[in-house]
């Protein structure tokens, strides 16, 4: 299975938050070629780096990584996605139904700790799988 890195994992990374054993996986998934991310993720985690060497982690970290672009198929699903929620009295942010949809349209699931934000696609949160040793 691929796996889209969603920013908060990111961040968690960065910051040493995630557990040791999910941090790890995440490397080795990294380095094996099956993961990827946003561009929307790049956008929200560089607007967070304040400083010139904040940003240069930001660009070290995604430089191994397949970053996908939003296109006109992923922008249509994402719309399609934020109607139909709409509907049910739901709303999502732009940002997310982008990554979402991004990640259904690639056959990915979202690694992420915000579940509630990504209803329509397959989500693993770091925190509640146990990862392998």
């Amino acid at each position: 299975m691929a796996y889209l890195i969603d920013t908060c994992v990111f961040i968690d990374y960065l910051t040493e938050r995630l557990p040791e054993t999910t941090a790890k996986w995440l490397e080795e998934t990294v380095v094996s070629g099956m993961a990827c991310t946003s561009v929307i993720v790049y956008h929200e985690l560089l607007t967070g780096a304040s400083t010139d060497r904040a940003q240069k982690i930001i660009e070290d970290l995604i430089a191994s990584l397949e970053v996908i672009p939003v296109d006109r198929k992923i922008a249509a699903e994402a719309a399609s996605a934020r109607r139909a929620w709409r509907k049910e009295g739901k709303t999502l942010s732009m940002a997310d139904t982008l990554i979402g949809s991004t990640a259904k349209l690639r056959g990915c699931a979202v690694l992420t700790s915000n579940i509630k934000d990504f209803p329509a696609v397959l989500t693993i949160d770091p925190y509640s799988v146990p990862f392998p040793e």
